[in-house]
């Protein structure tokens, strides 16, 4: 509070007539933030279409905002109208799948992880996410390392993917996708 304070040439104590803690400070950071990236009308869109925005904007939102990947792994993350709005979002996006709202709930939350995962290793990597190549930083770390013992790591790290022109996100996401809609299929 006292780094916000020194920030908005307030004293520290000041602050507190408008927010009671750090964690209600952190939670309307999280929310404007949310709210700046509010999922659009699913009107017209295939539940599979929805979960891309959500993957798309959530990503798009730690890109900018970094500080989110911390404010949103902690153990009592905030929950303010924002964040509701947007599970309420997910979860009616994945209704045309007939899953009951625990698995949608965990299809979400993988989702969710794996978005903030990749944000992790993009951010920590940028220059290898800007070339949609993350293992490059991988060949560059193991180049000298005699890998003769680790054969399939070693033809993982010194040959990259066919399809390196890919975008690894939208794959690895597509990848989750798969997987909800084969649970939802076994399901019925």
């Amino acid at each position: 509070m006292r780094r916000v304070a020194e920030h908005l040439g307030s004293g520290t104590m000041s602050l507190y007539r408008h927010i009671a803690d750090k964690d209600e400070l952190i939670g309307a950071m999280v929310g404007q933030v949310t709210a700046r990236y509010a999922y659009p009308d699913r009107t017209g869109m295939s539940w599979r279409e929805c979960l891309h925005q959500l993957a798309k904007r959530d990503w798009q939102a730690f890109q900018d905002h970094p500080w989110m990947l911390a404010a949103n792994a902690s153990v009592t993350p905030a929950f303010g109208t924002e964040s509701l709005a947007s599970m309420e979002w997910a979860l009616a996006a994945l209704e045309p799948l007939n899953l009951s709202t625990h698995e949608a709930a965990r299809a979400i939350m993988v989702i969710n992880n794996y978005v903030q995962g990749s944000a992790r290793i993009a951010l920590g990597d940028r220059e290898s996410a800007a070339t949609d190549d993350l293992g490059h930083n991988w060949r560059t770390r193991l180049d000298d390392v005699d890998l003769a013992e680790f054969p399939r790591l070693a033809d993982l790290i010194r040959r990259p993917p066919a399809d390196a022109g890919g975008d690894w996100f939208v794959d690895g996401l597509d990848l989750i996708l798969d997987g909800v809609q084969l649970r939802a299929q076994a399901a019925r």
